[in-house]
């Protein structure tokens, strides 16, 4: 079976790697394009956040089995379990703009990670760049520059968490602006509604007395048949809905390995029979084992 990306990037290690970046923070990235030799094309299975304010159009971006609509000025949104970019076909290209990269684990027990989880510009269905003016990109490459300089400089953490939020917030503001209309079908997608059923799911506490949230299970609360649900996340992620489940539940497991609950712990809290099957589902779509994991993410934390 072909594998639907090129490379994975778990971390922004990976990414930075990747292009020929020095690492100056284990958790976040600015990225300036031109100062960069050229880079290959690459679809990318993301574990991190990226924003990217592209000034070049050199690519048709996939994203999931779809296309990624962008124009040059924009800026291209991706989040964890998302897959996009180009297919690496051996050449080299030379991107123009701006990136910024960030974990999750950066916002981990503030006030903004739930926020995060609900920034619907991330979230699948939207598979359009944010569009913006030429006074909002001076304001958003200020800021970018801004947290560049306290990467390179003080890496004071709540500097650089503000930074970001404020940066994320103008971003909703392009967002809502582009979708202040009402677009009910964009907003009403079967995919976000299914990121917003899980997190309700697990907001209740549900887990523990229905277990872990099953494709059919997730087809009910949705009011559609199991294979039509499949069909159209795997039309817009090129995931199955198994998987697509899975990953989502292997984010929340990480969040509480790295607060520093136990395996058992993690894996009875999310539903699990048994913290086997919690492994199992690591060994099956991360590659490794849950404690390997925590050993990974312990390396990127300074």
């Amino acid at each position: 079976m072909t594998r639907s990306y090129d490379i994975k990037v778990r971390t922004v290690h990976d990414y930075n790697q990747f292009i020929g970046v020095e690492d100056i923070h284990a958790q976040v990235s600015v990225i300036h394009y031109d100062e960069l030799s050229p880079i290959r094309h690459c679809r990318t299975l993301w574990g991190i956040y990226g924003l990217f304010l592209l000034d070049d159009d050199l690519e048709q971006l996939d994203y999931g089995s779809g296309k990624y609509d962008y124009s040059i000025g924009s800026i291209v949104c991706v989040s964890p379990s998302q897959i996009g970019g180009a297919r690496d076909d051996g050449s080299t290209f030379q991107r123009k703009g701006w990136a910024l990269l960030f974990s999750s684990d950066l916002f981990h027990g503030t006030s903004y990670e739930e926020e995060l989880l609900r920034l619907e510009f991330f979230h699948y269905h939207i598979s359009t760049a944010l569009t913006i003016t030429s006074q909002e990109r001076q304001d958003y490459e200020t800021l970018l520059r801004m947290l560049r300089s306290e990467l390179m400089g003080s890496k004071r953490k709540q500097v650089i968490i503000k930074l970001i939020e404020l940066i994320l917030t103008y971003c909703s503001s392009f967002f809502n602006r582009k979708y202040s209309i009402g677009n009910g079908t964009k907003c009403g997608h079967i995919v976000s509604r299914l990121e917003r059923m899980l997190d309700d799911y697990y907001a209740a506490g549900e887990q523990h007395s229905q277990g872990l949230p099953t494709v059919r299970f997730c087809a009910d609360c949705l009011c559609v048949a199991p294979n039509y649900l499949g069909d159209l996340i795997r039309k817009e992620t090129g995931d199955s809905a198994n998987h697509f489940i899975g990953r989502n539940i292997i984010r929340r497991a990480k969040d509480m390995l790295i607060s520093g609950k136990s395996v058992t712990e993690t894996a009875y809290a999310l539903g699990f029979d048994c913290p086997s099957h919690l492994s199992r589902l690591f060994k099956r779509l991360e590659k490794m084992t849950p404690s390997a994991s925590i050993k990974a993410n312990s390396k990127d934390v300074e």
